[in-house]
């Protein structure tokens, strides 16, 4: 595989630079999570708080190991929650706050639909909290193996979940951008935005 899979990559789609919900832009991106201009990054987390390998990962070598430290410090986390950490290292490139989104039971899990739906929403209210206008989100509890969810269902329960917000919510979020690995992985992210623009944002 070539590099160019891992370079920040905005796919064209709906007012050519993303779909807006409101007053929330949403777009996709095929690119490095920490990589992206926003002021706050999303990651999955365990109740320890342990960033091991995939987001996570990428998330506490970009920011440095206090930012793991911070995490586990808060530990035992609660499932289905957010919690909120400093952001090291990544402050230098804009990102002021980490919110670490409690999908398993320990490292390297499986979790389950309903808790990546509750994580999903509690970290989009944490957001909002803490003032956040750009938020980068990875496929929150997506793995490979036994028991584990595909990436593309993550994103079908996240999307949900962040339009059923935005549908309830006045949001203070600007924008928010949906960091996928590939670009044919970003297109299919594009096509559920799509659906879910036109089908569910005007129910009422």
């Amino acid at each position: 595989m070539s590099d160019h899979s891992f370079t920040s990559m905005p796919i064209d789609h709906a007012d050519e630079d993303g779909i807006r919900f409101g007053r929330t832009l949403i777009q996709t991106v095929a690119g490095k999570l920490a990589a992206q201009p926003v002021d706050a990054i999303a990651c999955p987390a365990n109740r320890r708080g342990v960033m091991g390998a995939g987001a996570a990962g990428a998330v506490r070598l970009a920011g440095g190991m206090e930012v793991e430290r911070e995490a586990m410090a808060a530990a035992p986390l609660t499932m289905g929650t957010a919690v909120a950490t400093t952001s090291g290292d990544l402050a230098a490139r804009g990102v002021r706050v980490i919110f670490h989104a409690v999908v398993s039971d320990r490292l390297g899990a499986p979790t389950r639909e309903d808790i990546v739906q509750q994580a999903t929403t509690d970290l989009l209210r944490l957001a909002d909290r803490q003032r956040v206008r750009a938020l980068a989100l990875p496929p929150i509890g997506a793995g490979l193996g036994p028991g584990r969810l595909p990436t593309a269902r993550v994103w079908e329960l996240m999307i949900e979940e962040i339009v059923a917000y935005l549908r309830r919510f006045t949001s203070r979020l600007e924008r928010i951008i949906l960091v996928t690995r590939f670009p044919d992985e970003a297109e299919e992210v594009t096509r559920l935005l799509r659906v879910a623009r036109e089908h569910w944002w005007g129910l009422r």
